[in-house]
Order: C-alpha cells, then sequence, then structure tokens
C-alpha cells in the first residue's frame, strides 16, 4: 500500500511532462496571448509594436538571424522606491505581449526575405547572401501593418566569422562572464531582477582574458591572424537580451550572437531543458564551421563541464582549450568531482580545465598559444590593481 502514493505520483508527473500535455498548455498560452492582444486594441490601451533584431551569424553564404515583434515597453516610472522601477522593468520584460502571426521582412544589403511571427512573437530567417564579406553587417527588420495602421521597424547586426581565424568561442554567460549567483538562491534572484546593466558585475579579469583571445598571438613579423569570433550560450531568457547586451558593451567583452531561451511551454514540452538548449545551441556551431577549432569556456555551476565534455566526443579534434570556471567555493565536493573528471579527460586527449580565477585561464591560454603575456598581464592587474 506505501508503493500506491508513489506510484501515483510518477504516473502524475509522466502525464506532466508528456507532449500532449505540453501541446494542451502551449495551446492555452496561445489562446490568452490572442485575447489579451485583442482586449488591448479594441480598449485603444496597446502601446504599438516592437521590433528586436538579434545578432546572427553567416554560415555557408545563408544568414542565421532571430526577430521578435512584441508590444512597445511601458516608459519607466518614477516611483522614488529603490529598486522598485528596476524590478518592474525587468519583470515586465517577461510579461511583454508577443505579438502573433505578424509579417516581417529581413533585409542585408540587397538581400531580402519574409517570415511570420510563431506563438512566442519570433521569427527565425535564413536569409542566403552569397559573398557577403567577412566583419559585421546591418541586418534591417520591419513589419507589415497589423490592425489599426501599426507597423514597426528594427536593427541588429549579423556577424560572418573569419575562417581564417585560429579558433572560434563559445562562451557561458551566467557566473562565466557575469556574476550570477546561480547556486546561491535568493541572492540570484536580487542580483537578476533589482540590478541594471550599469550595476551587473563581471567576473573579474574575464573582460581582459577574451579581448587577448580576440587579439590572439602575434607572428615572428608582428601580424596575427584574423579575430575569432564570439558566441554566448546561456539559458537565460530573451527577455533579457537588452540588458545581457548592454552589460558586455559596458563592459568591453567582444560583441557576438547570442542563444537564450523564451521561458515558458513548447508544443513538445511543458518545461525546457537547459542542458539540452545548450547541446543544440553548441552543436549547431560546430556543425556550422565545420573547419574551424573552437575553445568553448563555461563553469561548474551547473552541467557545463558535461556538455561541453559531450561535444569533444561527439566531433573529435575540433575541440582545442574547455575552460570551466569554478564556483560556489562551499561546494567542494562537486568542484572536487569537476577536478577528477577533468583530469581523466586530459589522459584521454581533451583538454579540460577546472580553473580558480581568470589569471589561472589566461596561464592556460597562454600555454596553448591562443594569446599573448600581454594579455596575462592585463587579466593579473585586472584581479590585482596597483
Amino acid at each position: 500500500m506505501a508503493l500506491l502514493p508513489r506510484r501515483i505520483a510518477s504516473d502524475l508527473n509522466a502525464k506532466l511532462r508528456s507532449p500532449e500535455t505540453a501541446a494542451v498548455v502551449a495551446g492555452i498560452e496561445s489562446t490568452l496571448t490572442k485575447r489579451r492582444r485583442e482586449s488591448k486594441m479594441k480598449s485603444g490601451a496597446f502601446r504599438g509594436m516592437h521590433v528586436v533584431v538579434y545578432r546572427g551569424f553567416v554560415a555557408d553564404g545563408v544568414a542565421k538571424v532571430r526577430v521578435r515583434v512584441m508590444e512597445a515597453p511601458e516608459l519607466p516610472g518614477d516611483s522614488r522606491i529603490p529598486y522598485w522601477d528596476i524590478a518592474q522593468a525587468n519583470l515586465r520584460r517577461h510579461a511583454a505581449l508577443a505579438l502573433v502571426g505578424v509579417e516581417v521582412e529581413l533585409r542585408i544589403g540587397r538581400h531580402s526575405t519574409r517570415e511570420v511571427t510563431d506563438d512566442h512573437g519570433f521569427a527565425s530567417f535564413a536569409l542566403p547572401v552569397p559573398n557577403l564579406r567577412v566583419g559585421w553587417h546591418e541586418a534591417h527588420a520591419e513589419t507589415t501593418t497589423i490592425e489599426g495602421g501599426e507597423s514597426a521597424s528594427g536593427t541588429g547586426r549579423v556577424i560572418k566569422p573569419a575562417l581564417k581565424a585560429p579558433f572560434l568561442v563559445i562562451s557561458d554567460i551566467d557566473d562565466t562572464i557575469l556574476v550570477t549567483g546561480l547556486t546561491e538562491g535568493v541572492a540570484m534572484v536580487t542580483r537578476t531582477v533589482l540590478r541594471e546593466a550599469d550595476k551587473r558585475r563581471a567576473i573579474p579579469g574575464m573582460s581582459s582574458l577574451y579581448r587577448g583571445l580576440a587579439r590572439g598571438v602575434a607572428n615572428r613579423a608582428g601580424n596575427r591572424r584574423p579575430e575569432p569570433a564570439f558566441f554566448y550560450v546561456s539559458t537565460g531568457s530573451w527577455s533579457f537580451y537588452p540588458l545581457l547586451a548592454q552589460f558586455m558593451q559596458l563592459r568591453a567583452f567582444p560583441q557576438g550572437p547570442m542563444f537564450l531561451t523564451d521561458w515558458g511551454p513548447t508544443e513538445r514540452y511543458l518545461r525546457r531543458s537547459g542542458a539540452e538548449h545548450k547541446r543544440t545551441a553548441i552543436r549547431r556551431l560546430l556543425e556550422a564551421y565545420p573547419t574551424m577549432p573552437f575553445v568553448l569556456i563555461g563553469d561548474s555551476g551547473q552541467r557545463d563541464a558535461l556538455t561541453y565534455e559531450e561535444m569533444a566526443r561527439t566531433f573529435p579534434g575540433r575541440v582545442k582549450l574547455i575552460l570551466i570556471r569554478q564556483v560556489g567555493d562551499d561546494d567542494e565536493d562537486r568542484n572536487a568531482a569537476v577536478r577528477r573528471r577533468a583530469a581523466e579527460l586530459r589522459a584521454e586527449g581533451i583538454e579540460l580545465h577546472l580553473v580558480t580565477d581568470a589569471v589561472r585561464a589566461a596561464e592556460l591560454c597562454q600555454e596553448f598559444s591562443l594569446c599573448d603575456a600581454e594579455t596575462l598581464a592585463d587579466v593579473a592587474g585586472e584581479l590585482d590593481p596597483q
């Protein structure tokens, strides 16, 4: 008899996780979004459309770009209550009304195509851009008109990486370059909800390290190979994209496309898997640039070490170096397990290293000829300014 409640709980859990349940919930969410939009349009409360063009990338002559169409954000308040306006603005990002079924035209140079936004307001583009030169390019998106004659446009950028670069970089964000504290519970929520971009702290030394990786190593003639492109992968919500983009700019991190998630149900899953999201994004990049080696950088607070190991095994010889930043000093058991596994992998030829800080990361990068002594000095100076 004692097993009955456990069995019932197990069956219920399986039912809640099933694709059928996820499809029902996603359908309800879609219906509520449509009704919310209709209500706002009818009452005159609709604030107009807002278009966000997320940074994209070019591979095999095709630009991969994501665009989102939503209701224009509310203007910031002036409550004079400390942090209240910031909290409201951050929470409203998640509650933004997605605009479904809107036709969007994307244009890069003389090339253009059209797509329609999905149930979450996203339009995903694969635009052929033959003969596009290496580097950053402007991407312009414009909607067709909806009820009431509303239309909107937005501009973003796409990068075509230099395939003559020595490597490409894939980096996690939370607790890898940005102090988030995913293992710290309440402190993590406080940082996420109550901090603007200019108040968010970078992991000491990582900005200098990334700039050094971008600069590379000069040969005997003093020449350097083209800069590697950077890609950022996170389980964070797309709603935080503007904040993260501003943070990276303020802290002088190399700019790059981000692979974030849209929190909420899908037609197949009630809850999204962060680990699967990262695996999918990293696999996509490794397949997009089959001739390029990669450097993978993450932290020990989530499953980065396991995910990166899997990618190194799936794409043998493609991952030059894996750096895992140690977080959660109070969780020594987890860090010790990562440290032991790293040693086992290095014996197999997979260069995974657990590092205590950016200085140790820079030392390893210099050993692997990924950055120079100047980078190491810059990182050390950032950690211990005189």
